[in-house]
């Protein structure tokens, strides 16, 4: 499989980006790194996620699932996402998981706004 030299985004073939969802591609953008979106028949965020993070050449990969949205580094356990999002969250929680995905690939501090880590 080719690795790509950007963020890596699996997400389910059912899901479609919304107008919220849209909000984690803002995110990345800000932020000013390159990602690709991929769709699978998958619907686990959780495998999405470290799979991305495999085939990402910045180890950094985002799964979105049919109920969930994950963030992986590809040194984290399955399992153990770094940040894990339902699917009804508000479009200000997408675009903080955009730009963290972003942050952590350029070693800057995170954008929390309440959230707990996970890894």
């Amino acid at each position: 499989m080719e690795k790509h030299i950007s963020i890596v985004i699996l997400k389910n073939s059912e899901v479609f980006f919304d107008d919220n969802l849209k909000n984690i591609l803002y995110g990345i953008e800000e932020e000013g790194i390159p990602f690709v979106v991929e769709d699978r028949k998958e619907m686990d965020s959780d495998v999405l996620g470290n799979e991305a993070s495999q085939i990402s050449k910045l180890d950094v990969g985002i799964g979105i699932g049919i109920n969930s949205i994950t963030l992986y580094h590809e040194k984290l356990e399955f399992g153990k996402a770094l940040f894990k999002l339902t699917l009804k969250e508000k479009r200000e929680r997408y675009r903080a998981l955009g730009i963290n995905s972003a942050r952590l690939i350029k070693g800057v501090y995170f954008k929390l706004d309440g959230w707990e880590v996970n890894g």
